[in-house]
């Protein structure tokens, strides 16, 4: 069957075509596999595709790249409260390693959450997390952030750092790794 052609077609169909490719490209983007694992304090921590977020922010010259325990992203979540990783760096353009300490001119800020309390909680104000780590950011520190993939919207990166309980002054250990997407829509990415 010959379908009647007109001068309105081709556009139609090219305007179809478009529509099909960007919504190939958006589904691609928003399900590409993300991973981020660390060991802390010796033990083993990971995060799942759904619960980690990558946000550039180009007006501000940063991203800022969280993680929630494996599982919390899930529906309906487990009850409690996921532990949090959250580390802010500057936007890197290329591959490239930072340290977390002030007097580099590139300081990423890493911290990490143990969480001991409920937010749906009635006593949620009275309990206080089991700790929040922060980077210490002092002269000795020897930590870093190294990003060893940047293009598009993906970055991929390795870390290790020692955080420090701000409370109890307790220092911990922490050694990993993550993949992330940019899921931003109109987002232009790392490059």
């Amino acid at each position: 069957m010959n379908l009647p052609t007109t001068k309105t077609s081709v556009p139609v169909l090219g305007s179809l075509i478009t529509v099909v490719i960007a919504t190939l490209g958006f589904a691609t983007g928003v399900h590409a596999q993300q991973s981020f694992s660390a060991t802390v304090d010796g033990k083993p921590w990971e995060s799942d595709n759904a619960g980690i977020n990558v946000i550039p922010v180009p007006l501000g010259g940063t991203v800022t790249i969280t993680a929630v325990s494996k599982g919390f992203s899930a529906y309906p979540p487990p009850t409690g409260s996921p532990d949090r990783f959250s580390i802010v760096c500057p936007m890197p353009k290329k591959p490239e390693r930072m340290a977390t300490k002030h007097s580099s001119s590139e300081v990423c800020r890493v911290s990490f959450t143990r969480a001991a309390r409920n937010i749906m909680s009635p006593d949620y104000a009275k309990t206080k997390n089991e700790g929040e780590f922060v980077t210490a950011r002092s002269a000795n520190d020897k930590g870093y952030v190294n990003f060893t993939k940047v293009a598009g919207k993906t970055i991929e990166s390795e870390f290790s750092v020692e955080l420090t309980e701000e409370t109890t002054k307790k220092k911990i250990a922490v050694n990993g790794k993550f993949v992330g997407v940019d899921r931003q829509v109109g987002s232009r990415g790392f490059n």
